[in-house]
């Protein structure tokens, strides 16, 4: 539900979310590890670790669109623009830009939004900016760079209702992925901070 109602703050999508399920009685970092995609991956490596959750590619391009409204730390993408040769997907100018907020010896954690142009809408900017190499994470310029994925960027930038249709689809989707049905190993919350007792 949060997820939900900040995305409606910044101008998104309204959606349903499906309730009554049973919150996890544990709850740890390391439950994350191998489930988010790390900034670097290429398009198969998306597509397999969103498949591996029943999830499409279709789906994976439309989550990947959360970045309209994200920031990410400096670490995650200098490798893209501190080489002898910046990353060729790149647009030189906002490699430029961000050479300057991240250059050589910053501190890694020093973060930057994604979106540049309008990073605090959900909208559908973050493909037109993939299509102009704006891109800021491989992991997001690679949806454009690669031509199987691109027609959906094309589509989406071009449409912005097309796009959050499929956003709430895949959010659905995801939504579904890994829901316990085992009372012994969940409980629905009274209060979602604290466990029932």
């Amino acid at each position: 539900m949060a997820t939900r109602d900040v995305i409606g703050l910044a101008g998104g999508p309204a959606y349903p979310v499906e309730l009554g399920r049973l919150d996890g009685l544990v709850s740890t970092a390391s439950n994350v590890d191998g489930n988010l995609p790390p900034p670097s991956f290429n398009l198969d490596q998306l597509t397999a670790m969103f498949a591996a959750n029943n999830l499409s590619q279709a789906d994976m391009i439309a989550l990947s669109a959360a970045h309209t409204v994200g920031f990410a730390h400096c670490g995650t993408f200098t490798g893209r623009i501190q080489t002898a040769a910046v990353d060729p997907t790149m647009d030189p100018g906002y490699a430029s830009q961000l050479l300057a907020a991240c250059p050589a010896g910053v501190d890694p954690n020093v973060a930057l939004e994604i979106d540049p142009v309008t990073p605090h809408a959900f909208d559908n900017q973050y493909f037109i900016n993939l299509q102009k190499g704006m891109g800021l994470l491989t992991s997001d310029q690679v949806l454009y760079a690669d031509l199987r994925s691109r027609p959906t960027v094309d589509a989406w930038a071009a449409n912005s209702s097309d796009f959050q249709a499929a956003f709430v689809a895949a959010m659905t989707n995801l939504g579904r992925v890994g829901v316990k049905t085992d009372p012994a190993l969940g409980n629905i919350r009274r209060d979602c901070a604290v466990l029932n007792s």
